[in-house]
């Protein structure tokens, strides 16, 4: 018989969110976390720089995050996106104005166990982040 009750991904993502709230973050704060890296931190491959990066930066535990896009630009750049650098995209989107250099890091495997393999991939786009209050909160994606 299925067993009824919440589903494992969901408790995953409940788990992710207390950790966040737990480190004291603020929404800005963890997209500063999660997706800036400027100056690009060096590594000899994208392989190595995301397996490197997506560690160091809090995403491999207690699971390992599928897919993650480190925007290599200052933080002041990305923010102009929340104003006249961006233009509205629905809702709180906005997307940029300028292309910025990114490098996406996707997990390998089938396991969100540790450890965690990632293969990365580099590309200068324009993005589609979600602000709040003028700062961004949320990568959306590359355009």
């Amino acid at each position: 018989m299925a067993q009824r009750g919440p589903h494992p991904t969901l408790l995953l993502v409940l788990l992710a969110a207390c950790l966040a709230l737990a480190r004291g973050e603020t929404r800005y704060e963890k997209f500063l976390r999660q997706h800036v890296d400027y100056p690009r931190t060096a590594a000899p491959d994208a392989r190595t720089y995301c397996n490197q990066m997506m560690q160091r930066r809090g995403m491999t535990s207690p699971v390992c995050k599928f897919t993650n896009t480190f925007i290599h630009d200052s933080a002041a750049s990305i923010t102009t996106i929340c104003g006249p650098g961006g233009t509205p995209a629905g809702g709180n989107l906005r997307v940029s104005k300028a292309s910025f250099a990114l490098t996406t890091c996707r997990l390998q495997g089938g396991s969100q166990r540790p450890p965690c393999n990632y293969n990365g991939g580099t590309s200068t786009q324009r993005i589609r982040i979600a602000c709040d209050g003028g700062l961004p909160v949320h990568y959306d994606g590359a355009i």
